[in-house]
């Protein structure tokens, strides 16, 4: 491809929003539906109410792949996981922090 053409799809992507970055499977909203992220129980601490999660990238709350322990906003959702458990959550920001609002074991 010449440079001529190179710049001409590159001005046509600008041109039509194309730009965007992509939508990721674990980080793109489903229609009617707030997105689930994929990630894998690391730690749960029931009496806390916490849970440690690695996760894939979220583009959307600018963070990299990593280790985080969330806030769960009812303890009944952390009721038959164990540590190793493939799961899709979902969490929104509380003030400094992160509370996970919903978790789907998908093992």
């Amino acid at each position: 491809m010449s440079r001529r053409n190179v710049l001409l799809a590159i001005v046509a992507m600008a041109a039509t929003g194309a730009s965007a970055p992509p939508a990721w499977a674990w980080d793109a909203a489903q229609p009617g539906e707030r997105t689930l992220f994929a990630g894998r129980v690391v730690k749960i601490d029931a009496d806390a109410g916490k849970i440690a999660i690695e996760h894939r990238p979220i583009w959307r709350f600018y963070m990299e792949s990593m280790t985080m322990i969330f806030k769960v906003r009812d303890a009944s959702l952390l009721i038959g996981l164990t540590p190793g458990d493939r799961i899709r959550f979902r969490f929104e920001r509380a003030g400094d922090s992160f509370v996970v609002t919903r978790i789907e074991n998908s093992n």
